[in-house]
């Protein structure tokens, strides 16, 4: 079972999250455990984009990490990967390179948390 303290200490919205699970918090929970299972997967797909400077791909990324990071509660990260799929689409290198930069290292501070949460770290 999921530690709702460490997912709101961390700043989840977990009431927006289990809105959007009908309000089941088992349903929650998979779709958490969901998320970080597929997150060293999202990072290495999208630090492989980053790095070829294929923007078009980096950015549909981002669209997709922003929003199932708002369907779990992540709002301020779903924030960020707005921030990076609006730079990708301006293709302002820049604007891209920072944007980037503090995406990956909340969506790390995330995960780390979920599995806090998940009582996977120890």
């Amino acid at each position: 079972m999921l530690n709702m303290e460490t997912l709101e200490k961390f700043g989840l919205d977990t009431a927006e999250g289990l809105s959007y699970c009908a309000d089941d918090p088992e349903f929650y929970e998979e779709m958490i455990l969901e998320y970080l299972n597929e997150s060293a997967g999202r990072i290495a797909e999208m630090e492989k984009f980053y790095e070829l400077r294929n923007w078009e791909r980096c950015g549909i990324c981002a669209h997709s990490l922003k929003n199932t990071s708002r369907m779990i509660g992540a709002k301020e990260l779903s924030g960020y990967a707005r921030e990076l799929e609006l730079a990708c689409k301006e293709n302002n290198g820049a604007r891209i390179d920072l944007a980037h930069e503090c995406f990956i290292k909340k969506y790390k501070e995330l995960t780390d948390c979920l599995r806090e949460a998940a009582g996977l770290l120890r």
